[in-house]
């Protein structure tokens, strides 16, 4: 089997159409999973409050990220927008019948593929199957952008506002987990001004470094590339290429300048107005942070991947990116810092 096959069957229109229609239970009952599962990993004593918590918090995720998926538009288009199931079919029922027209010999096997088509997604042997028995005949690549998707050459403007649609999608998760940590401490009677600063903090870092810059870091760096292709300096600039681009965009840009921005506004700002820390030049006793990425972090850019991979073939991710900003909304939630580095911080304001 061809690895094109496997983009192929990954790029089928009813594929991205499936996971939208399924996106609300898959993204609840993701939530509900973590919440159990999170809630009896502790001990017995402290069950009661931590399921009011992830209650508290999952939910508020939740919710906010179904509505706003379903009622924000940007230029006109909901943050995730797929055909119609029933349009899809129906285009891809006319190219199937005209392609049968054209090609009335075809072998069986291919003919019984098309004629599911017609009603169901393939599943990945079908695709390889139909692939191979179609190549080069007439209407073929018509047949192929149908039921696979046009390999479409989307410009840097499409892709910033692409960046505006999901930036937005990923704003909503951390916002609403930032309110729904603060809820759920007051609801527990565990609420205090420290823990309302990290969670606002931790809010800063998954939205700056995990989300909003890379997104900007992806088209910026293709905006410039295209401006370089135009000129003659990169020369057939093809998808593969495009693909490194958004990825050396996303590392650069997100990965590191949004660390960097979101621990400088963490500090310099967030600290300063909600634990009313005086900025004293020289002062040894304000507290510094420097909230450095982990692993999770980094596995987090799947989402910054996705949301430029429209130019790669990937577009079927994109109906389970709220999924995926749901870590960064619990993580914004609960005010996740640096282990070693918080305690490091704590430390270090004790002994002043």
């Amino acid at each position: 089997m061809k690895l094109s096959s496997v983009g192929k069957f990954l790029d089928q229109p009813l594929l991205s159409n499936t996971l939208q229609r399924k996106m609300p239970v898959i993204l609840t009952g993701a939530a509900l999973a973590y919440g159990v599962a999170d809630t009896v990993s502790q001990p017995k004593s402290e069950r009661k409050n931590r399921a009011i918590k992830n209650a508290t918090i999952l939910g508020s995720i939740t919710a906010s990220t179904l509505l706003g998926v379903n009622f924000i538009k940007v230029g006109g288009e909901k943050l995730i927008e797929t055909l119609p199931k029933e349009e899809i079919l129906a285009r891809q029922g006319s190219v199937i019948a005209k392609f049968k027209t054209l090609n009335p010999s075809i072998d069986t096997r291919a003919n019984e593929i098309l004629t599911k088509a017609q009603k169901k997604m393939l599943n990945l042997a079908e695709t390889d199957e139909l692939l191979k028995s179609i190549k080069n005949k007439p209407a073929s690549d018509e047949l192929i952008n149908s039921l696979f998707g046009a390999n479409k050459n989307i410009t840097s403007k499409e892709i910033f506002n692409e960046i505006s649609k999901l930036s937005i999608m990923g704003f909503i998760p951390v916002a609403s987990g930032i309110a729904g940590g603060i809820a759920a401490d007051k609801l527990t009677g565990e609420s205090s001004k420290e823990k309302t600063t990290n969670k606002i903090k931790e809010g800063i870092y998954q939205f700056f470094a995990n989300i909003f810059l890379c997104n900007v870091g992806a088209g910026s760096f293709l905006f410039a590339a295209e401006k370089l292709n135009e000129k003659g300096l990169i020369k057939n600039f093809t998808p593969l290429k495009k693909t490194a681009v958004i990825l050396s965009g996303i590392l650069s840009v997100g990965v590191l300048g949004g660390s960097f921005i979101a621990n400088k506004i963490g500090n310099k700002i967030v600290n300063p107005i909600i634990n009313k820390i005086e900025k004293k030049p020289g002062s040894a006793c304000n507290k510094y942070e420097q909230r450095v990425p982990e692993p999770l972090d980094i596995a987090l850019h799947t989402d910054d991947i996705a949301t430029a991979g429209v130019l790669s073939g990937v577009k079927w991710i994109e109906p389970l990116l709220p999924v995926m900003y749901l870590i960064s909304g619990y993580r914004s939630a609960i005010g996740y810092r640096n282990a070693d580095k918080l305690d490091k911080a704590k430390n270090h304001a004790h002994n002043c």
